[in-house]
């Protein structure tokens, strides 16, 4: 079962997710926050798989305080969840080191989803950041990292893997590995690409065109109930 920690400054918000996650036997919500201090002080005791936290509606101290949760819990997963778009506020929350953006008119039945991959070691960008994330490359002409030449061809194919999202356990069975093993290669990829987070190989394998998110130019976010 996979524990989850919400954090919304809205109870209705919190009271809406939490319905939508504990209608799945394998999530339980552990415990519910409404700011940066009630956070850091449930997190003293409480242990998530993931925090879903809503960065509405001061965005800047939200992304504050995740820099800070990562910071002095490294191993965390967070899963940002916003009404925004806009280039900064996105760049801001993938930079603080969250495995996951959603947004909030996205499908309801996409949360359960997002947090399953991202506990199982994946992550995720909702199709609207991942066209953000297109932009930006296409803006900045990225060319080939030469970074990529000291990888081995294995460790290009565990990269592309894990970039594309695919959890762990996914990439082993790709791959016919252990999961052990593939634990090895990300943490040599991290080393060698000196990133500190899947979120950061995701960014490094989209700029190196490792990986090319297809179909995100004219796609809006999926059809469905809108998130609170």
């Amino acid at each position: 079962m996979y524990s989850v920690l919400l954090v919304s400054s809205y109870r209705l918000t919190r009271e809406a997710v939490k319905a939508l996650i504990e209608r799945h036997e394998d999530f339980k919500v552990i415990g519910e926050a409404d700011d940066r201090g009630h956070t850091l002080r449930l997190l003293t005791n409480l242990k998530p798989d993931v925090i879903l936290f809503d960065l509405d509606p001061e965005y800047d101290a939200a992304i504050e305080s995740i820099r800070k949760i990562i910071k002095d819990r490294p191993g965390i997963k967070i899963v940002a969840l916003s009404m925004h778009s806009e280039d900064a506020i996105v760049e801001s929350a993938l930079r603080s080191g969250v495995c996951g953006y959603m947004s909030k008119g996205g499908a309801s039945a996409d949360v359960v989803e997002v947090l399953r991959t991202v506990a199982r070691d994946g992550a995720y960008l909702s199709p609207v950041a991942a066209a953000r994330v297109v932009d930006w490359i296409k803006n900045a002409k990225a060319k080939l990292n030469p970074a990529l030449e000291n990888l081995t061809q294995r460790e290009v194919q565990v990269l592309r893997l894990l970039a594309e999202g695919k959890a762990t356990k996914e990439v082993a069975i790709s791959l016919d590995l252990s999961v052990e093993t593939v634990r090895t290669y990300r943490k040599k990829l991290m080393k060698k690409l000196k990133v500190h987070n899947v979120t950061e190989l995701i960014q490094f394998a989209l700029a190196a065109k490792v990986i090319v998110i297809a179909g995100t130019e004219d796609r809006g976010d999926d059809p469905g109930e809108d998130l609170i």
